[in-house]
């Protein structure tokens, strides 16, 4: 989602499987749930065991692999270039249920179109700006002995999400005219003061 993503302070609950039988509402909790978290991961910076504990939370199987490299990946490089992320808004446009199932497995599964916000600070080198980018996925939540994981991601709208996450990228890739007109992700005054960017008090009033 930018110079490198937004994108992404615990690890994400483990809902109950049971929550398959409920109404659409409460797999989109669910799903929300598992998905919000992810972004704690710029808090960790390159903590191997941090960034693997907060994913596994999250994800499962291969997909937890990929989500663990690209991030720590992102992440190292990221230290190493003195960049930092502050996540500050993660809204959710809107949270669709487009199927539902078992595999041959039995295990449960049901599959999620997610088109969502995220606004933030990037810091570079003491510089820092604001970001905000819109993703629009399918992603499909699987049941396990852990609960409902995500297991596979797709993206519908640039790019998927690990190549957005390691992304050195210019502005370009980043479309702010595709914004909801909710102005999901956007940052109030008060968000950008407290993550340093903005004018500061005395200078607004002269």
């Amino acid at each position: 989602m930018w110079p490198y993503l937004l994108l992404l302070p615990a690890c994400a609950p483990t809902p109950a499987p049971e929550a398959l039988a409920q109404a659409d509402d409460a797999l989109t909790d669910t799903f929300e749930g598992l998905h919000r978290p992810i972004y704690g991961v710029y808090q960790l910076g390159a903590d191997r065991d941090a960034i693997w504990e907060l994913l596994q939370g999250s994800f499962a199987g291969e997909t937890l692999t990929q989500e663990y490299i690209e991030h720590f990946t992102t992440l190292d490089t990221m230290a190493l270039e003195e960049t930092a992320i502050q996540v500050i808004r993660v809204d959710y446009e809107s949270i669709k249920i487009l199927d539902r199932g078992a595999d041959s497995h039995q295990d449960r599964f049901v599959r999620i179109q997610a088109d969502w916000s995220v606004g933030g600070v990037v810091t570079h080198q003491a510089h820092k700006h604001t970001r905000v980018n819109r993703y629009v996925a399918v992603y499909t939540l699987q049941e396990t002995a852990q609960g409902w994981r995500i297991t596979d991601t797709h993206m519908r709208d640039l790019a998927r999400v690990r190549s957005v996450l390691s992304a050195y990228a210019n502005d370009s890739d980043f479309l702010l005219d595709a914004m909801p007109s909710s102005g999901g992700g956007l940052m109030d005054p008060l968000d950008m003061l407290d993550a340093g960017v903005g004018p500061a008090p005395d200078a607004e009033q002269k």
